[in-house]
């Protein structure tokens, strides 16, 4: 569901009758409401509208066509955003003529003037906050403009802060603005239909904002470091704040919005930082990583059902004639049930409670007016209600007659609605005159003459008192007939892909004028959505054939179609309306795991596997999945996707049906003691073993006489190539807190013979220079450390080094602080080489020649260099396997060299001739076989 702010009027005649069909754009999920109203009255009676008993919805004023928002200021005068970029002024009860200012704005879709704000000083400094879209659409901002009176001084504009640039998407756009009891500026941002963004720090889209007067980061908020973005947001995770509301006296901030397919939801943003959860939630969620909201409804039509919250208000005004019950409560409104509930505080929880239904159509932007009435939008009537209260319950006019101008010949009617006691009685006037027999709600001249023309009012009775209605002018015009509109291209049937061009023509004929001019026409293009509409692209006006471009993002449904209005006008006002529907192709998308039940996104949003949605063609979708994920205990990591590409990947609907598989291998854990480990100590303890000590103990005291270094070696004959991760993890801590943190080394020990029944600090093996990994420990509370050793153990493995032994040791120097970590020879906690591998890893992690290892009192058993070689290399082996053969073999099994090892313990070999990769070299003596891996590099 989106929010669609649009309006068009369009005008036919029936037979000799000038009739005005009023087309609109719903915000969220409304049909577009084709409303036939009789010589040109618009506005009518709610059919079935029902409030409290003393409650009446009052016109305030019309023709205010497309309202977004409106806003207080603090002297009483109403200020209203056109969504094309007039704000309109009413004061003392009228609609101003001059808008204060009319901005140049982009208003296809849901952008254009969009959020109002009046600075706290504004009595003194005449500022005032405007949040709209750029006329090229890159993106929405927000602006202040200084009033003088009631027009804006020219030139005024400061920009406040620009937002992040916009997708070619029109919708969520969001726009609602209002200073919090702190000063600051709260502004809601929609995640411009791409969900991901909600979830994204790094982006003004999906959030409720905190900033400064000058757009600056303020103080408290929640991030305070990162990207300008990331700073000033107040609160994440939403979908569509289309409104916020902050009550008077406790500061309290609700955050309406707008959802998806099934919730609408009311978020308490009081204290910053909150994730509300979209678009892995939507409602309430058991993930306690996200809010859940004050209040939710779900979507349908009846009672506390609609399809989009568009506004909210906490009713605490300074005065109010309302009874005293509905004071603190928290009013909504629905755009498609056209309602208003209202939430009440009941111990630590809000309840709801219908207060009004059937109000007039497509409500947005609910307020409290100074007045202590509660005050709306219609935009369907496009006009501004209140609800006043009254306990006389004399007649009170609710919507007044209008005045209308009708061609002669044709019918005029006026009509009136008005509430109070019942029985209500009319009589209606012209020239102040009563009319005979114009005794109803509504008053029809059935053709009316040049004598028709006059002023018309009605007074409204019932048996407390009446109310005299304001005057409305009938004109009567020349006789006229009404032209023709025909649409040509595209013909009944036509059919549409996303990201393609709809070509169209049509003619308009005229009784007295003829064929129709090119002037003459307007297009325009409705999108229908389900049950709603929104605002189609943009079509040229004043031409007889154009096109338009379908576009490819935005929307994701199937269930849509575009319906192309073609409107002529002759030389004396006279309008006809013709229209054609463009259906889509579809097909449907398949999303599946292997194995299946993992999670999947679809735009974002979160789904089981597998899922079937039916898309149109050409859509752009963005499919991904999560990794890793667990399903029946077993631990899962992406891998690839049949059809390749990214983890995360937009396609484009294909024309026929089409699945896209995620392919996915187990996670594979593997964990390994040391086949030994031992710590050494210098000096007076430099011929001492410690090999069956529990612990590990290392320290640099920066003297010879006191040093402490550890030892541990690994077999690794059964880690696979390549591994995902090894993870060296020890389990201690400092043993005094004279240094708060010390930092430890790895080093690589060539030497492998070392045992730790007799390894000591005067025959402790060498280390290389280079470190390997590096941890700081920290603290005297044990837990486990880590060092990385994934890129050194495949090294090792590469040349199928069959055991690794290192040297561990402090690299900061301290005066009696040492760490202490758990041996093998401790009953808990001891240390650990942690493997991990997945699946289809484990597959390719083997060369295609295994050589057999069965010596492990000999792991490393010879030495090959240079490795890599180039032209030659030697191999020193141990003495005992003086006498043995050595042989170098292909990874496909071949023997491509042959040598029989003598008792020189070197032997050189020429490889020149060898093509250029890997080479598994074997040593064999008595049926026992030692190898490592060798590169031949050109």
């Amino acid at each position: 569901m989106s929010l669609s702010l649009l309006r068009y009027y369009c005008y036919k005649h029936l037979k000799n009758t000038v009739v005005k069909t009023v087309i609109f754009f719903k915000p969220i999920a409304v049909s577009i409401i084709a409303a036939i109203i009789i010589s040109s009255i618009f506005i009518s009676a709610a059919t079935g509208q029902s409030l409290p008993a003393g409650f009446s919805q009052v016109l305030v004023a019309n023709g205010i066509s497309s309202p977004t928002v409106m806003a207080f200021a603090p002297d009483g005068r109403i200020f209203i955003a056109q969504q094309t970029g007039q704000l309109r002024i009413i004061k003392n009860g009228v609609l101003l003529a001059q808008p204060f200012i009319s901005l140049s704005v982009n208003s296809s879709g849901e952008r254009g003037l969009l959020g109002i704000a009046f600075d706290p000083a504004f009595a003194s400094n005449n500022f005032i906050y405007l949040y709209y879209t750029l006329p090229s659409a890159v993106n929405n901002r927000i602006s202040r403009f200084t009033a003088n009176g009631d027009i804006a001084v020219a030139g005024s504009e400061v920009v406040i802060l620009n937002l992040d640039p916009l997708s070619t998407a029109t919708n969520h756009n969001g726009g609602t603005m209002q200073f919090g009891p702190d000063g600051k500026l709260y502004v809601g941002v929609g995640e411009n239909a791409n969900a991901v963004n909600s979830q994204n720090l790094d982006t003004y889209l999906g959030k409720v904002l905190r900033i400064n007067k000058d757009g600056s980061v303020p103080a408290g908020n929640p991030f305070t470091t990162g990207s300008n973005q990331r700073q000033r947001v107040w609160e994440y995770g939403v979908r569509n704040p289309f409104t916020i509301s902050f009550q008077p006296g406790t500061g309290r901030l609700f955050i309406n919005d707008v959802g998806q397919v099934t919730w609408e939801e009311i978020d308490e943003g009081t204290r910053g930082g909150l994730n509300f959860g979209w678009p892995n939630a939507e409602g309430n969620s058991t993930n306690p990583a996200y809010t859940n909201p004050v209040y939710t409804y779900e979507h349908g039509t009846g009672s506390g059902l609609g399809c989009a919250i568009t506004g909210g208000t906490f009713f605490n005004p300074a005065a109010t004639n309302y009874p005293s019950s509905y004071i603190g409560r928290y009013f909504y409104i629905d755009y498609c049930g056209n309602w208003i509930d209202m939430l009440r505080l009941s111990t630590s929880s809000w309840m709801r409670y219908p207060f009004a239904s059937s109000i007039a159509g497509s409500p947005v932007s609910i307020a409290t007016g100074p007045d202590g009435n509660l005050y709306f939008l219609s935009r369907a009537n496009s006009a501004v209600y209140k609800i006043t209260y009254t306990s006389s319950q004399m007649p009170v006019i609710t919507n007044q007659p209008q005045t209308i101008s009708v061609a002669e010949g044709s019918p005029a009617s006026f009509s009136v609605s008005a509430t109070g006691t019942a029985p209500l009685s009319y009589q209606w006037r012209k020239n102040a005159i009563n009319i005979s027999g114009a005794i109803a709600s509504s008053y029809t001249i059935p053709a009316v003459t040049p004598s028709s023309a006059g002023i018309y009012s009605v007074i409204v009775t019932n048996m407390v008192g009446s109310s005299t209605s304001n005057n409305a002018t009938l004109t009567v015009t020349q006789p006229n007939q009404v032209p023709v509109a025909t649409i040509n291209t595209p013909a009944a049937g036509a059919t549409f892909a996303a990201g393609t061009s709809i070509n169209f023509s049509g003619n308009g004929t005229d009784p007295e004028d003829g064929i129709l001019g090119a002037t003459a026409f307007t297009w325009f293009v409705v999108f229908h959505h389900d049950t709603h509409t929104h605002p189609g692209p943009s079509a040229p006006s004043g031409v007889k054939s154009g096109s338009f471009s379908i576009p490819n993002t935005g929307e994701t449904s199937s269930n849509v179609f575009y319906r192309l209005y073609l409107v002529v006008t002759d030389s004396q006002g006279a309008k006809d309306t013709a229209y054609t529907d463009i259906t889509p192709r579809t097909s449907a998308i398949t999303i599946n795991t292997n194995p299946q039940g993992l999670q999947i996104t679809l735009d974002g949003q979160p789904f089981k596997s597998p899922l079937t949605v039916s898309s149109v063609e050409g859509m752009l979708r963005a499919i991904g999945t999560v990794s890793p994920q667990t399903l029946n205990g077993t631990t899962y990591t992406f891998s690839n996707w049949s059809h390749g590409g990214a983890q995360t990947q937009t396609i484009a609907t294909p024309v026929n049906d089409s699945g896209f598989t995620a392919n996915f291998s187990t996670t594979v854990t593997t964990t390994l003691t040391p086949v030994a480990d031992a710590y050494v100590r210098s000096r007076a303890y430099g011929n001492t073993n410690y090999g069956s000590d529990p612990s590990l103990i290392l320290q640099n005291s920066g003297v010879p006489e006191n040093i402490y270094q550890s030892y541990l070696r690994f077999d690794i004959s059964t880690v696979p190539l390549n591994s995902s991760s090894v993870k060296l993890r020890l389990y201690g801590n400092l043993d005094n807190t004279n240094n708060p943190v010390i930092t430890t080394q790895l080093f690589n020990v060539p030497g492998l013979t070392w045992q730790e029944s007799d390894i000591t600090n005067s025959n402790r093996p060498y280390a290389q220079t280079t470190v390997l990994a590096t941890a700081d420990i920290s603290g005297t509370i044990a837990k486990y450390y880590e060092w990385d050793l994934t890129a050194y153990i495949n090294t090792r493995r590469s040349f199928n080094s069959l055991a690794f032994s290192i040297e561990i040791r402090n690299l900061t120097v301290t005066g009696n602080n040492r760490v202490i970590f758990n041996s093998k020879e401790n009953t808990t906690n001891k240390p650990e080489l942690v493997i991990t591998n997945n699946s289809s890893r484990l597959a390719n992690a083997y060369p295609a020649f295994d050589p057999i290892v069965a010596d492990n009192n000999l792991p490393e058993s010879f030495y090959v260099y240079p490795n890599p070689a180039n032209g030659y290399l030697t191999v020193k082996y141990l003495p005992e396997l003086s006498g043995g053969t050595l042989q170098i073999i292909d990874l496909a099994g071949r023997i491509v060299l042959t040598k029989n090892l003598t008792e020189k313990n070197v032997q050189p070999l020429i490889t020149g001739y060898l093509k250029e990769g890997i080479y598994i070299l074997v040593i064999e003596k008595e049926n026992k076989k030692y190898s490592q891996r060798v590169m031949i590099k050109k």
